[in-house]
This record gives structure tokens, C-alpha cells and sequence, in this order.
């Protein structure tokens, strides 16, 4: 029996040259200075936390309605119907707006029998309010 050996029908394509890469140095960063970037990204996260905060606090706010009830309860803790008897709207508006005052947390709430009673939990938001309305009103000269 005579033994054949088996060639490769296919030759393998050389391989093309690679171009080299181009060394490009890297610069080192002193571990200061490396932490202090680190912290500057720590600090840009907190800011943009806090400016997210704030436009959902002026967004909540933005509303006459809510500011007018914000404004009456300024004082004392009231009911639905005390409020209604200051601001005219309809009870279920004046719901709408309770509901999304206690939601943002400036509202909190209290049942009574069948009575539910509203005050304000966010004290940094009267003073926000009582501020720009203020300024407002000295700017357009409006009775304060």
C-alpha cells in the first residue's frame, strides 16, 4: 500500500504589515491632583442634585393656585373648606392642588373626623414664596 501524503489545497495569505501605533505619553497626574478631580466630579454631581431639587421645587410652585393656598396657610393649619371660603375654585381643583403640595412634601396633613387639615411641613418655602413675591410686588409696585 503506498501511503500518500495530503497537501493543503490552500496556502495561507502572508499576513499584511501592521503600521506601528503611535506612542502617545501619557501625562501623570499627581495623587492631589487626581483627588481633587475626583472631588470636582463628587461636587458637579451634588450641584446638579441640588439645581434637579430646586426646579422641582419651582415646578411644584409655579401655579398661582398653589401659591395662594401656600400663601393662606401661612399662618394657621386649615380644612378644605376653610380654604375654599379664601381662594375661589372648585373643591375638586382645590384637591388636585392639596394633593400635589402634600406629594412635594411643603403640605402635610391631618384627618379630623371626616375634616382633613393642611399645613405647611416646608418652612424654607414660605420663605422662598414670601421672597419673590415680595420682590415682585416692589418691582411692580403691588401692594404687599
Amino acid at each position: 500500500m503506498a501511503t500518500t501524503k495530503l497537501s493543503s489545497a490552500r496556502a495561507k495569505p502572508k499576513a499584511k504589515p501592521v503600521p506601528a501605533k503611535k506612542v502617545v505619553a501619557k501625562k501623570t497626574v499627581p495623587k492631589k491632583a487626581a483627588k481633587k478631580s475626583a472631588m470636582s466630579t463628587a461636587d458637579a454631581q451634588s450641584m446638579d442634585l441640588m439645581f434637579d431639587l430646586a426646579a422641582e421645587t419651582f415646578r411644584v410652585m409655579s401655579a398661582p393656585m398653589r401659591l395662594k393656598i401656600i400663601n393662606s396657610l401661612c399662618l394657621e393649619e386649615k380644612n378644605v373648606g376653610q380654604l375654599l371660603e379664601e381662594i375661589e375654585t372648585t373643591q375638586p381643583n382645590m384637591s388636585q392642588h392639596l394633593n400635589t403640595l402634600f406629594k412635594a412634601k411643603i403640605l402635610g396633613r391631618r384627618r379630623e373626623g371626616v375634616q382633613i387639615y393642611y399645613r405647611i411641613i416646608n418652612d424654607r418655602v414660605v420663605t422662598l414664596c414670601r421672597a419673590v413675591c415680595t420682590q415682585i410686588a416692589i418691582d411692580s409696585d403691588i401692594a404687599h
